[in-house]
């Protein structure tokens, strides 16, 4: 097995979240967040035969991108990965599930979102730098009772800076708060839909690849 492009850079986004990774046969990869979070989930070219867990992702993409498109075959009783290179070959031990925090088997659903838009690649960026420039810790989307706006801003200082993007209409009036640290995705357009129940959805428009990430205290929808 080759892991391909598209494949690796979602292991790469998916490091950002969660150091391991428990990966089952088929060919859909899921991860979630130490803090339980953040739930993602990638639908990857590839075809896995056998369940395995990887406990240092970083460390493994470390070792996969250093050789050139190397073949990668599992020994889960050996409970190890062959990586070879032409000539090259590294033997690479896999882990226990219980070494790492390992997402649910329940697919999480967002039922009866009371918002939905459309977040593009270019909106995404702008508010993400605007937060590191800006030093703020917090990104809201925040519904007045005209307009959906998206912010960065410091949810425990009303006094703090702030930077907004306009990105639809809307009559109801909202506030649903996240974690910067928390909105780590794969760049480009995303569809978006949250609910009061303290869950978010983001769906890539582009990429088989989805979020699932909590809304932090704070958040309130309506009056």
């Amino acid at each position: 097995m080759k892991l391909s492009e598209s494949t690796l850079n979602v292991l790469k986004n998916f490091s950002t979240i969660n150091t391991g990774l428990q990966v089952k046969p088929g060919q859909v990869v899921r991860t979630i967040s130490k803090q339980q979070n953040v739930l993602a989930k990638a639908t990857v070219p590839e075809t896995f035969d056998s369940e395995f867990v990887i406990y240092d992702l970083n460390r493994f993409l470390g070792t996969v991108t250093s050789l050139n498109d190397p073949e990668i075959t599992i020994n889960t009783e050996m409970k190890n990965m062959l990586i070879e290179s032409g000539s090259a070959k590294t033997t690479y031990g896999l882990s226990d599930e219980a070494m790492i925090v390992a997402p649910p088997a329940k697919e999480l659903k967002v039922d009866g979102a009371e918002v939905s838009f459309e977040l593009t690649k270019d909106n995404y960026n702008q508010i993400l730098k605007m937060s590191g420039i800006l030093g703020l810790p917090n990104i809201a989307v925040v519904g007045d009772g005209k307009k959906v706006s998206i912010q960065t801003l410091d949810a425990k200082n009303e006094q703090s800076d702030n930077f907004a993007i306009e990105v639809t209409d809307s009559k109801d009036k909202f506030k649903f708060i996240f974690n910067v640290e928390n909105l780590k995705l794969i760049s480009g357009d995303y569809d978006v839909s949250i609910s009061s129940k303290g869950i978010s959805h983001f769906k890539n428009k582009t990429v088989a690849v989805e979020y699932w990430i909590a809304t932090e205290a704070g958040s309130k929808y309506g009056e």
